[in-house]
């Protein structure tokens, strides 16, 4: 195997990205593709992470293009530096059928382990279908096991929590970490979960906001508007309440509080900045130690971000330009926004600390961030030397 890693180095001095309000270059940003000798290849980035050692993990999946299409998922580690340590694509379906797999969520454990959920488009017989998957792959990255988790339904959001995996989307299953199932919960479609201290798990989709506890009992269910789309946010306070979001078919997005006990307490509904036609990015919530909730907002021309109490009472709002689609809370409050190729990070007043460069050929349905103290990665595809590649870059964040 042929891999390509182009590694770009800045001769300017570090870039701290709350040095000023305006844009700011990289300490380093590195493109990566999983070629095997002259063949036409996409690299689609799904989520990136951060490992116990510092390493940064991209997972998502490798497309050969042409008449011998191939699509499997994908697993890159590189270190600090930006240097290629491994990098590895499987083929789910093992070459029994064709099987378009890609990665939807992916978590790590203190160990460097990555367990990753996602979708896979399969064709047998001519005969069409979806199914999802979980796999363990180690710290060298080498598969130590998959399991199937449907053969006709998709997964779209894991968690980590007590030693115990929590994979949710046509239902909620929960593994150990050598990947035996210790519970299976029947519900509507779901996008998002979240645990809590004592185990008890939280789903969202487009129908339902959902409380179980860690014996998978319902505790409380909540219904939604009507023409909501499946994506959602949630975030769950300290106090057992939770925070949920989503787009409604009417270009707006939705954000309701409840309580503890199932009880919806408020409601809000936000406009987009600027009109567009394209679809629009994901709602997305997140809360600071303060049970304070950011939410953002998005499509393809403008972004909103608007900053919330416990209560629904509403701090501050900001607007710019372009989508988003990774939303991250430092521990100050800080606010990184990240997408379309141009991030920001806001002060916890909303006060604008600095931006990105924009990278260019950017594919705007991909970004995410990963924080390892004062260094932040972001990590999208974009276009380099004529083909879509992985794209991570370094800042210092202090």
């Amino acid at each position: 195997m042929n891999t390509y890693l182009k590694k770009l180095s800045l001769v300017l001095p570090l870039a701290m990205l709350s040095a000023c309000k305006n844009e700011i270059t990289p300490e380093w940003e590195t493109y990566y593709s999983h070629v095997y000798s002259d063949e036409s290849r996409v690299e689609w980035l799904s989520n990136i992470a951060v490992d116990s050692y510092g390493d940064i993990i991209s997972g998502g999946s490798t497309i050969r293009t042409g008449a011998d299409r191939e699509q499997n998922v994908l697993f890159v580690k590189q270190n600090a530096e930006g240097d290629l340590v491994w990098s590895r694509d499987f083929d789910l379906g093992e070459g029994q059928y064709r099987s378009d797999d890609k990665v939807s969520d992916l978590v790590l454990d203190e160990e460097g382990n990555i367990y990753a959920t996602g979708v896979r488009y399969i064709v047998e017989d001519d005969v069409q279908r979806y199914g999802s998957f979980l796999v363990k792959i180690d710290s060298a990255g080498e598969l130590i096991w998959k399991t199937e988790l449907s053969d006709h339904e998709d997964a779209r959001d894991i968690e980590i929590h007590d030693d115990k995996l929590y994979v949710t989307g046509f239902a909620t299953q929960v593994f150990n970490l050598d990947g035996e199932l210790q519970l299976f919960v029947e519900h509507e479609k779901a996008w998002d979960i979240e645990v809590d201290n004592a185990g008890n798990f939280h789903v969202a989709g487009a129908e339902n906001v959902s409380k179980y506890n860690a014996a998978g009992e319902l505790n409380w269910s909540v219904e939604l508007a009507a023409d909501l789309y499946h994506q959602a946010s949630l975030v769950v306070l300290s106090d057992g309440g939770v925070v949920v979001a989503h787009n409604h078919q009417d270009d707006t997005t939705r954000v309701m509080g409840i309580d503890a006990n199932g009880v919806s307490l408020w409601a809000k509904s936000y406009s987009q900045s600027r009109q567009s036609n394209g679809l629009p990015g994901p709602a997305l919530l997140e809360a600071d130690w303060r049970d304070n909730v950011v939410l953002s907002l998005s499509n393809d021309r403008a972004r909103r971000i608007v900053k919330f109490d416990d209560t629904g009472r509403e701090l501050w709002q900001v607007s710019s330009q372009g989508i988003l689609q990774d939303l991250h809370l430092g521990g100050n409050g800080e606010v990184y926004a990240v997408g379309g190729g141009v991030n920001e990070k806001y002060g916890s007043e909303g006060e604008l600390l600095g931006t990105t460069n924009a990278t260019p050929g950017t594919q705007i349905t991909t970004g995410s961030i990963a924080i390892d103290g004062e260094n932040m990665y972001l990590g999208y595809s974009a276009v380099e030397s004529g083909n879509i590649q992985l794209y991570l870059a370094k800042y210092l964040d202090r």
